[in-house]
């Protein structure tokens, strides 16, 4: 379908091939920043989705994963947006890959931080097999998690080895998902005063506090300067114009 686009334009940018692109009003939808843009006024627009933050782009780009048996997970987080607003197929795949080239430029810490904290730790499965759960473990979750443990092991010399601790400590942290410490002694069989020793030491290195920046602060802070300057999400003029 040939859009019209002479009315209620705005000139945006111009690419690099020096081709202006034109602006339609956008619709925001959660994260998002909808427009359309087209080399010319006269021609076939492209949809694009530019984020209003790091957060959305990241949780996109990490849930753009084919499950089995299940739909594209940029197309799953878009139910109920109007279809042409939609990325799928090639259109999704495309734009998580904009936002993981961006993602693998950080240090392999700060990408496996980054994705412990945004990209579900569960993959959908649809496969209707009897024995299957609904659910399976996601690799790179898993392997995420995997560096973060290497990381804290120095940090916990001297302190008994507990790895189902750690990795609840750690998610809990990254996700910034509250739980006390006797609901996770319980939980992985503890006593709360050695939950409450390893959390003091993780959550010091990882997540910081008021008066020390953690090393999530530190790639939250890289990937968002990244994005940004890749044009994936908007800048303080475009936000404000949305």
């Amino acid at each position: 379908m040939k859009f019209d686009i002479r009315q209620n334009v705005s000139k945006m940018a111009i690419n690099s091939d020096g081709v202006g692109l034109y602006r339609i009003p956008e619709t925001r939808y959660g994260g998002f920043l909808h427009f359309w843009t087209v080399p010319d006024p006269g021609g076939f627009p492209t949809m694009r989705v530019i984020y209003s933050n790091h957060a959305a782009a990241l949780r996109d780009a990490l849930r753009h994963t084919v499950e089995r048996g299940g739909m594209s997970s940029l197309g799953v987080l878009h139910q109920g947006v109007p279809s042409e607003s939609t990325l799928t197929g090639t259109d999704a795949t495309a734009q998580a890959g904009c936002i993981r080239r961006q993602l693998d430029r950080l240090a392999p810490l700060s990408r496996a931080l980054l994705v412990v904290a945004y990209a579900p730790p569960a993959l959908r499965c649809s496969c209707g097999s009897r024995c299957c759960s609904g659910s399976y473990p996601n690799p790179e979750w898993n392997e995420a998690m995997r560096v973060i443990l290497a990381h804290v092991a120095p940090l916990l010399a001297g302190h008994a080895a507990n790895e189902k601790l750690h990795r609840a400590i750690i998610a809990n942290a990254l996700t910034r998902t509250r739980e006390t410490a006797v609901s996770l002694a319980e939980r992985c069989g503890v006593n709360r005063h050695t939950v409450a020793a390893y959390v003091a030491i993780i959550e010091a290195d990882l997540v910081g506090n008021r008066h020390v920046a953690g090393r999530l602060d530190n790639a939250v802070a890289r990937i968002d300067t990244l994005l940004r300057e890749a044009g994936i999400v908007a800048d303080d003029m475009q936000a404000q114009a949305a």
